[in-house]
């Protein structure tokens, strides 16, 4: 499956210990559940949703990369542009 975002690819490459550990990290200081955090591991890369994007920057710092790091898109501005035309 493709997701969005590769923040499970991440943390399935860390050794159990710091898996565990960094994966309670994560939902700790997200103040979410875990339910929400293993689906903003799922999202796929063809549904609308997205994380909040607080909460990828927190998820970044932890996993000590950029939120851009957790990305599997490009933005479009082209679709930016359209979806911003829509909503007027």
């Amino acid at each position: 499956m493709n997701y969005k975002y590769c923040i499970k690819e991440r943390i399935e490459k860390l050794p159990m210990n710091d898996y565990r550990k960094t994966k309670m990290n994560i939902i700790e200081a997200l103040g979410k559940t875990r339910r929400t955090f293993d689906r903003y591991c799922t999202i796929s890369a063809d549904e609308f949703g997205d994380i909040p994007a607080q909460d990828l920057d927190i998820i970044a710092s932890i996993l000590k990369c950029t939120a851009d790091d957790l990305k599997n898109y490009e933005v479009n501005n082209a679709e930016v542009r359209h979806k911003m035309m829509r909503r007027r």
